[in-house]
């Protein structure tokens, strides 16, 4: 069975010889945002649940897709109150008491149209520059306007995030990246082909690198 979206597998230690993007991989929910079958835009998990409570995330994914000119697929990490604990709670039922919460990190995207012939062939790093694009692009402009919380005609600039990523080349690079991450308390990182091509498929073009699996590449231990 396809899946919605590229799936990561575990790094072992080993990096392609011109290297690899490297970016921080959020504790949060795996947030998709597509075209359902009311052909009108949601966010999903990657299971193919909806996700509701995040109106705010929702108007800022419009406004990028307008300036887009076309339907997107675009793919993030959704994060409450910046634990996974409190983005599950708010997922899971905490968004009925009303209200907006969560900041989509946004770390790829594509036409729509691609994602539902199973992905696209564009590499990577020219998907992420396209995205940054769009981002930038659509920036809400200061009106003067106070909007009050949840209107319809307000954007939160800060509601989406573009994911920022470095240049790994070796496993010292990864190391040290790594750290950095975990002395904020976060979960780690994902090291990504900067060549790869987008697969609704888990693939050995994006790779996650966490405390549970340090034991399958580190050849030294390796403290926070």
């Amino acid at each position: 069975m396809t899946a919605l979206c590229h799936l990561l597998g575990d790094w072992r230690g080993t990096l392609p010889t011109d290297g690899a993007m490297i970016e921080r991989k959020w504790d949060g929910w795996r947030c998709l945002r597509f075209h359902g079958i009311d052909e009108k835009p949601h966010l999903f998990t990657r299971q193919g649940q909806p996700i509701h409570g995040c109106d705010h995330i929702a108007r800022r994914l419009a406004a990028i897709e307008e300036v887009a000119g076309e339907k997107l697929f675009i793919d993030g990490e959704l994060v409450v109150d910046g634990t996974l604990a409190a983005t599950k709670a708010w997922a899971e039922g905490g968004w009925r008491r009303g209200g907006e919460r969560g900041v989509f990190h946004a770390f790829d995207a594509m036409p729509y149209r691609e994602w539902q012939a199973g992905g696209s062939d564009t590499p990577l790093i020219e998907r992420k520059a396209w995205l940054k694009e769009l981002l930038e692009a659509s920036e809400p402009e200061d009106d003067g306007w106070t909007w009050a919380p949840g209107s319809r005609g307000a954007l939160t600039p800060t509601a989406v995030q573009l994911v920022t990523d470095e240049w790994a080349f070796t496993e010292s690079d990864v190391v040290d990246m790594v750290r950095r991450v975990w002395a904020e308390d976060g979960e780690g990182v994902v090291i990504k082909r900067a060549e790869s091509p987008y697969r609704r498929s888990r693939t050995d073009a994006w790779l996650k690198v966490k405390a549970e699996n340090m034991h399958k590449w580190a050849r030294r231990p390796i403290a926070a």
